[in-house]
């Protein structure tokens, strides 16, 4: 696979250590944004539909016995459908792009992987790591969740920071100076993205029409970019005949990419700190800012931004999803109901979380 950097234009083969290669002036914390644009891809890493509309999902060398995929498209109403995602093995999308990831560190010849994380990032990464037999190192503060550091515990080292930002700081000091370790920055590697596009695959396959519009909670912003690139290559490839747009949430007052695309800013740092709020998604959508920036530009993606109060006003109508479904992951419910107050019969998906499993996963 041929991947380009953005900023310099530098060509590189994959794999490759994406660490070694930096843009200082354009950090955050320390840590690149994500620059990189795929040119080639590598048989392995494509996705086709048969003459039948069936999936044939890429081969990524060696495979568990957990499967993440192929999750429930649950109609809502006559319009809306749910992308249930808390079917996969710790009930994250998330799970999706880990069998890529672990067969790379595989390929790079690591026997340990770093991540940084709020939550799901880290579940899903011990979880895969356990079976690969790949030693797990998380960076989280200590403001996560309890129910998410339950789970984070049964990684095979943990360092606790004192706040978000240092949680990155932390991360990066350590990953740079600890080369035998695999740098397992979620936000912005490739194969991982890669593996997280399945799920527009399996929309389109499980839908009777293209969607007008996938509401996805902005979180990293990793998956947005995955099925953005997804819906594009069936659209090239003549398999869906629009680009379904992505409603991007954001949570009110912490939404930089949608204040950045609005007042021209295509600089990713002079966007504005995350809010204190109960959702993670204005904590790091600034490592994808240009990405999402970019798509919005091409008119594939608009924002939505939500309050803590219209979240807990759906889940106040609804508590069944917040036994069930995670409290950033409801914030696309409530962007569902103040977006339908200005659109008429659209076609839309709604993609859903799991509720953090208390008590941490159990491991057979």
């Amino acid at each position: 696979m041929k991947l380009v950097c953005s900023i310099c234009k530098k060509q590189m083969d994959y794999p490759f250590e994406q660490i070694t290669h930096r843009h200082i002036e354009h950090e955050l914390d320390l840590v690149p944004p994500n620059f990189w644009e795929i040119k080639d891809y590598l048989p392995e890493f494509e996705i086709k539909f048969d003459n039948d509309g069936k999936i044939i999902y890429p081969k990524v060398g060696i495979k568990t016995r957990f499967k993440a995929g192929n999750t429930p498209l649950i109609r809502y109403d006559e319009n809306v459908f749910l992308k249930d995602e808390s079917v996969n093995p710790t009930g994250s999308f998330k799970d999706r792009g880990m069998e890529n990831l672990m067969n790379e560190i595989i390929l790079h010849k690591k026997r340990a992987i770093s991540i940084v994380s709020c939550g799901s990032g880290a579940i899903s990464a011990i979880f895969y790591a356990k079976e690969y037999g790949i030693k797990s190192i998380v960076f989280i503060h200590k403001g996560v969740s309890q129910s998410s550091i339950a789970q984070i515990k049964n990684a095979d080292e943990v360092f606790y920071s004192k706040d978000f930002v240092t949680s990155y700081e932390d991360f990066m000091k350590y990953s740079l100076t600890h080369k035998e370790v695999f740098w397992g920055f979620l936000n912005t590697n490739i194969s991982y993205m890669l593996g997280l596009r399945s799920m527009s695959y399996e929309i389109i396959r499980d839908i009777d029409c293209v969607p007008d519009v996938v509401i996805i909670p902005c979180g990293s912003g990793m998956n947005i970019v995955a099925q953005n690139l997804a819906f594009r290559e069936m659209y090239n490839a003549g398999i869906i005949s629009k680009i379904p747009k992505i409603a991007v949430v954001e949570i009110l007052g912490g939404n930089p990419i949608k204040q950045g695309f609005e007042n021209n800013m295509d600089d990713w740092l002079n966007i504005i700190n995350p809010i204190d709020s109960k959702t993670i998604l204005s904590n790091d959508t600034c490592f994808n800012y240009r990405k999402i920036y970019d798509m919005a530009s091409r008119n594939e993606a608009f924002f939505i931004s939500v309050s803590d109060e219209q979240i807990d006003s759906f889940i106040l109508a609804h508590p069944d999803y917040k036994a069930k479904y995670d409290y950033t992951s409801i914030s696309a419910m409530a962007a569902l109901d103040a977006y339908r107050k200005r659109a008429k019969n659209e076609r839309i998906v709604v993609v859903l979380t799991c509720k953090n499993r208390n008590g941490g996963i159990i491991y057979e």
